[in-house]
Protein backbone atom coordinates (compact mmCIF):
# COMPACT_ATOMS: atom_id res chain seq x y z
CA UNK A 1 0.00 0.00 0.00
CA UNK A 2 1.37 3.37 -0.77
CA UNK A 3 1.43 6.17 1.73
CA UNK A 4 -0.40 8.92 1.79
CA UNK A 5 1.33 12.30 1.99
CA UNK A 6 1.91 13.87 5.46
CA UNK A 7 0.63 17.39 6.09
CA UNK A 8 3.88 19.88 5.27
CA UNK A 9 5.96 20.80 8.36
CA UNK A 10 8.56 23.76 8.18
CA UNK A 11 12.29 23.09 8.28
CA UNK A 12 14.23 23.91 11.12
CA UNK A 13 17.72 24.36 12.13
CA UNK A 14 19.03 24.91 8.95
CA UNK A 15 22.22 26.43 8.52
CA UNK A 16 23.06 28.92 6.20
CA UNK A 17 19.74 30.49 5.34
CA UNK A 18 18.16 33.84 5.64
CA UNK A 19 16.38 34.49 8.36
CA UNK A 20 12.73 33.94 8.35
CA UNK A 21 11.62 37.54 8.17
CA UNK A 22 14.53 38.87 6.30
CA UNK A 23 13.50 40.84 2.45
CA UNK A 24 15.82 38.45 0.12
CA UNK A 25 15.64 39.21 -3.75
CA UNK A 26 14.36 35.73 -3.73
CA UNK A 27 11.74 35.73 -1.70
CA UNK A 28 10.43 38.99 -3.46
CA UNK A 29 10.75 36.79 -6.93
CA UNK A 30 8.26 34.17 -5.41
CA UNK A 31 6.12 36.89 -4.63
CA UNK A 32 6.91 38.61 -8.11
CA UNK A 33 5.87 35.19 -9.63
CA UNK A 34 2.88 34.56 -7.65
CA UNK A 35 1.10 37.73 -8.02
CA UNK A 36 2.57 38.25 -11.61
CA UNK A 37 4.55 41.24 -10.80
CA UNK A 38 7.71 39.39 -12.09
CA UNK A 39 7.46 37.27 -15.49
CA UNK A 40 8.05 33.74 -15.59
CA UNK A 41 11.67 32.80 -16.61
CA UNK A 42 11.76 31.99 -20.47
CA UNK A 43 12.26 27.90 -19.20
CA UNK A 44 9.24 27.83 -17.22
CA UNK A 45 7.51 29.47 -19.82
CA UNK A 46 8.34 26.97 -22.67
CA UNK A 47 8.03 24.29 -20.74
CA UNK A 48 5.03 24.84 -18.93
CA UNK A 49 6.00 25.21 -14.98
CA UNK A 50 3.74 25.67 -12.86
CA UNK A 51 4.16 28.21 -9.70
CA UNK A 52 4.07 27.59 -6.19
CA UNK A 53 0.56 28.66 -4.72
CA UNK A 54 2.11 28.98 -1.52
CA UNK A 55 5.29 29.36 0.35
CA UNK A 56 7.50 29.93 3.71
CA UNK A 57 11.66 29.97 4.04
CA UNK A 58 12.06 26.02 2.93
CA UNK A 59 8.82 25.12 2.20
CA UNK A 60 7.14 25.67 -0.92
CA UNK A 61 3.90 24.41 -2.45
CA UNK A 62 2.01 24.12 -5.28
CA UNK A 63 -1.58 22.99 -6.33
CA UNK A 64 -2.18 22.33 -9.74
CA UNK A 65 -3.61 20.20 -12.50
CA UNK A 66 -2.09 18.06 -15.08
CA UNK A 67 -3.18 18.43 -18.34
CA UNK A 68 -3.81 15.24 -20.94
CA UNK A 69 -1.44 17.14 -23.14
CA UNK A 70 1.65 15.86 -20.76
CA UNK A 71 1.22 12.63 -21.43
CA UNK A 72 3.67 10.08 -23.40
CA UNK A 73 2.40 6.70 -22.19
CA UNK A 74 -1.41 6.93 -22.99
CA UNK A 75 -3.40 8.41 -19.77
CA UNK A 76 0.35 8.84 -17.79
CA UNK A 77 2.34 12.17 -17.25
CA UNK A 78 5.35 12.17 -19.11
CA UNK A 79 8.00 11.40 -15.97
CA UNK A 80 10.72 13.42 -17.62
CA UNK A 81 8.30 16.63 -17.05
CA UNK A 82 8.10 15.30 -14.40
CA UNK A 83 11.69 15.11 -13.47
CA UNK A 84 11.83 18.65 -15.06
CA UNK A 85 9.43 19.52 -12.28
CA UNK A 86 11.37 18.45 -9.75
CA UNK A 87 14.32 20.48 -10.11
CA UNK A 88 11.69 23.39 -10.58
CA UNK A 89 10.40 22.78 -7.34
CA UNK A 90 13.96 22.49 -5.49
CA UNK A 91 14.96 25.64 -6.99
CA UNK A 92 11.79 27.79 -6.34
CA UNK A 93 12.59 26.32 -2.16
CA UNK A 94 16.04 27.40 -2.90
CA UNK A 95 14.68 30.83 -3.44
CA UNK A 96 12.52 31.09 -0.21
CA UNK A 97 15.14 30.17 1.55
CA UNK A 98 18.79 31.48 0.70
CA UNK A 99 20.42 35.13 1.23
CA UNK A 100 21.13 37.26 -0.74
CA UNK A 101 24.60 37.00 -1.94
CA UNK A 102 24.11 33.87 -3.07
CA UNK A 103 23.34 31.42 -5.79
CA UNK A 104 22.94 27.48 -6.17
CA UNK A 105 22.93 25.31 -9.09
CA UNK A 106 21.66 21.67 -9.29
CA UNK A 107 24.71 19.05 -8.48
CA UNK A 108 22.43 15.98 -8.52
CA UNK A 109 18.73 14.54 -9.01
CA UNK A 110 16.76 11.38 -8.49
CA UNK A 111 13.33 10.90 -8.91
CA UNK A 112 11.12 7.80 -7.47
CA UNK A 113 7.90 6.96 -9.01
CA UNK A 114 5.85 5.24 -6.67
CA UNK A 115 2.19 5.46 -9.15
CA UNK A 116 1.84 6.79 -12.30
CA UNK A 117 0.80 10.54 -12.07
CA UNK A 118 -2.39 10.84 -14.53
CA UNK A 119 -3.92 13.96 -15.63
CA UNK A 120 -5.87 16.21 -13.43
CA UNK A 121 -5.20 17.62 -9.74
CA UNK A 122 -2.05 16.95 -8.17
CA UNK A 123 -0.31 18.52 -4.99
CA UNK A 124 3.40 18.82 -5.06
CA UNK A 125 4.96 19.77 -1.58
CA UNK A 126 8.78 20.69 -1.40
CA UNK A 127 11.15 20.81 1.81
CA UNK A 128 14.05 21.56 2.52
CA UNK A 129 15.74 18.89 4.28
CA UNK A 130 19.35 20.00 5.12
CA UNK A 131 20.93 23.15 4.41
CA UNK A 132 24.78 24.52 5.02
CA UNK A 133 26.57 27.47 3.41
CA UNK A 134 27.83 25.17 0.63
CA UNK A 135 25.51 22.46 -0.06
CA UNK A 136 21.29 21.71 0.06
CA UNK A 137 19.12 19.09 -0.15
CA UNK A 138 15.37 19.51 -0.70
CA UNK A 139 12.57 16.86 -0.96
CA UNK A 140 9.92 16.94 -4.25
CA UNK A 141 6.87 15.44 -2.86
CA UNK A 142 3.98 14.61 -5.77
CA UNK A 143 0.25 13.13 -4.38
CA UNK A 144 -2.79 12.68 -6.12
CA UNK A 145 -5.98 11.81 -4.27
CA UNK A 146 -3.87 11.58 -1.02
CA UNK A 147 -1.62 8.83 -2.45
CA UNK A 148 2.00 9.83 -2.78
CA UNK A 149 2.88 9.03 -6.65
CA UNK A 150 6.37 10.39 -6.75
CA UNK A 151 9.61 11.81 -4.92
CA UNK A 152 12.50 13.38 -5.86
CA UNK A 153 15.13 14.81 -3.87
CA UNK A 154 17.41 17.20 -5.46
CA UNK A 155 21.42 18.22 -4.55
CA UNK A 156 22.32 21.70 -4.66
CA UNK A 157 25.56 23.44 -4.40
CA UNK A 158 25.28 26.79 -2.92
CA UNK A 159 27.53 29.27 -4.21
CA UNK A 160 28.39 33.18 -3.37
CA UNK A 161 27.30 35.79 -6.21
CA UNK A 162 28.83 38.94 -4.52
CA UNK A 163 31.91 40.53 -6.34
CA UNK A 164 31.70 37.20 -8.56
CA UNK A 165 32.17 37.78 -12.15
CA UNK A 166 31.41 35.07 -15.62
CA UNK A 167 31.87 35.78 -19.06
CA UNK A 168 29.10 36.82 -19.49
CA UNK A 169 28.53 39.45 -16.41
CA UNK A 170 27.81 39.07 -12.61
CA UNK A 171 26.12 36.00 -11.60
CA UNK A 172 22.66 35.65 -10.77
CA UNK A 173 21.27 34.86 -7.99
CA UNK A 174 19.66 31.52 -8.69
CA UNK A 175 19.86 29.14 -11.72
Amino acid sequence: MLETTPPPTRPVRLRGLAPDGADTSGRRMLVGLADGTVPDPPAARTLALPPATSWLPGLVVCETSFDAALTLTPGVVFGGWIACLVDHFAGLVMLSAIPDGTGFLTAGLSVDYHAPLLPGPVRIETVLTSCSTRRAVAEVRFAQNGTRACTGTVEQIIHRTTGRQTERGTCATAN
